[in-house]
């Protein structure tokens, strides 16, 4: 109830008529199962209510998408309870960061010791998590806690691109991304 309360308030303050949007885009995780599904869930109404394709964006894309400007790999972090970590390895490809491996479940241990380049961790890295992991680990970067944050607007970047290049489908084939009990 909230969320369309507050999608409705962001579109009279940018002064937006729902029949101008030519698109909806979504974040589909991995991410929180509840939020996931009550975002897609809120696009797909959305969508199908005024007839629109719909943009289904990985939650890593959109923290990744923060460090477009890196130099070195980024992998980016999103806490998945016990310990563990969705993460994803993202490179330059002609010139733009993109996702080069899979959608992975992993331990800090884990992710910290496959590193074999210099490379910059983001998202839900807490520090006190950190220092003992990168003991002697001068190849890892961390990246600030602001430029770690999921922001709607690099969402709505990512989207925009994707539209424009045609990458987009029907609602109904948009699904969520969740870690499977093997990874």
């Amino acid at each position: 109830m909230e969320l369309m309360s507050q999608t409705e308030s962001l579109m009279k303050l940018r002064k937006v008529r729902p029949e101008q949007l030519i698109a909806i885009a979504v974040a589909i995780g991995p991410g929180s199962y509840t939020g996931v599904r009550v975002g897609l869930s809120a696009g797909k109404g959305l969508c199908l209510a005024l007839g629109l394709p719909m943009i289904g964006v990985s939650t890593l894309d959109i923290l990744a998408e923060a460090h477009d400007e890196s130099c070195i790999p980024v992998r980016p972090l999103l806490d998945a309870g016990r310990q563990r970590y969705a993460t994803a390895l993202y490179r330059k490809v002609d010139g733009k960061l993109q996702r080069t491996g899979p959608i992975e479940g992993k331990t800090l241990k884990e992710i910290i010791g496959g590193i074999a380049e210099r490379t910059l961790l983001c998202g839900d890295v807490a520090e006190s998590q950190l220092s003992q992991a990168l003991a002697g680990r001068e190849l890892v970067e961390v990246s600030t806690p602001a430029s770690s944050l999921r922001r709607a607007g690099y969402l709505a970047e990512i989207g925009w691109r994707l539209y424009h290049i045609g990458q987009f489908q029907d609602p109904a084939a948009v699904d969520a991304i969740y870690l499977t009990k093997e990874e």
